[in-house]
């Protein structure tokens, strides 16, 4: 979470320095008239005695109290702002995940799918006020969790994504089942796919892009792989499955396109972790938000003005 930036005014600096200067005076010329008259009440030796320890100086606490509270009063009418930057969705995602073989490729540290599962949390980090969902894809897609606001489950989710051993892409049904997990609220619809492939087995592009009906779903599809073409081995975790050397880019930048411009969407070609988070960033709009914190501060100085004021009839009390 970021921390709040504080705006405030110092147009009262000065009577802030007064006022503190006045409390300390006060403190010391109270610490100067308490001991008068305890020393007339008796012998002060014998009292530090009986009391088994120091009567004087007195504790700090009411000190630091007094100039808290005196604080917190010019901090009142200072016109004290906490303002805070966070991204406002005003639609509902699913984030649609290939999970395929070639994602183990370990251009992006350690590889590609944990390298996008890591940004994906990074990004719905940022998310107020909205829904996620997640659908995986290797040769087959899976609904893994219906859209929810709820951002934790969202991020369990995510980190048990792994490859998925079905061989293919299946990009098509990817779409068509993110499609189906939104559910009737009058919300915008965007499906966030990402992929390093192209759509080489399931339902075809054109009939998934006409699955989607008239719903107006946005498809913000990102090409994940290499710039530099990279003839890469079969990685240690796939050996003995149905998995074969590829070659990058293996990466189909025309479907990209057609998904974004049949759905009013944007397309991305990522090669880096920052250009990943601009990607992911595209469908939000980013605000400040200001707020007063005049109330909680009102509370705070009259819990310690009671604070003080029950110390100074019970544990700080003079005796008279």
């Amino acid at each position: 979470m970021d921390i709040p930036q504080i705006e405030i005014s110092f147009r009262y600096i000065n009577l802030l320095i007064l006022l503190l200067g006045l409390v300390i005076i006060m403190h010391l010329l109270s610490k100067k008239y308490a001991r008068k008259r305890t020393l007339r009440f008796g012998n002060f030796e014998v009292l530090e005695k009986v009391a088994g320890k120091k009567l004087f100086p007195r504790d700090l606490i009411p000190l630091f109290l007094r100039i808290l509270a005196v604080v917190l009063i010019i901090l009142v009418i200072s016109d004290l702002v906490l303002v805070r930057e966070e991204y406002v969705a005003r639609t509902d995602f699913i984030l649609a995940i290939d999970t395929s073989a070639s994602m183990l490729t370990p251009d992006y540290e350690p590889n590609r799918i944990e390298f996008v599962k890591r940004t994906a949390m990074d990004f719905i980090g940022k998310l107020r006020n909205t829904k996620v969902g997640i659908v995986t894809f290797s040769g087959k897609a899976h609904a893994r969790l219906k859209p929810t606001s709820d951002m934790n489950t969202v991020e369990r989710t995510l980190q048990k994504i792994q490859f998925e051993g079905f061989a293919g892409t299946a990009i098509g049904d990817a779409i068509v089942v993110s499609e189906s997990l939104f559910d009737e609220s009058e919300r915008n619809r965007s499906i966030i796919l990402i992929t390093d492939g192209r759509n080489n087995i399931g339902r075809n592009i054109t009939d998934a892009l006409k699955a989607l009906n008239e719903s107006n779903t946005r498809i913000y599809p990102i090409g994940i792989g290499s710039k530099v073409k990279e003839e890469v081995t079969t990685p240690s975790a796939l050996e003995g499955l149905n998995a074969t050397p590829a070659e990058f880019p293996n990466l189909d930048e025309d479907m990209l396109r057609l998904l974004a411009n049949k759905t009013n969407g944007k397309y991305f070609i990522i090669d880096d972790e920052d250009s990943f988070k601009r990607a992911f960033e595209t469908g939000l709009d980013f605000r400040e938000i200001s707020t007063k914190p005049t109330l909680p501060l009102l509370l705070l100085l009259c819990i310690i003005l009671l604070i003080d004021w029950g110390l100074e009839i019970t544990k700080f009390r003079v005796l008279p």
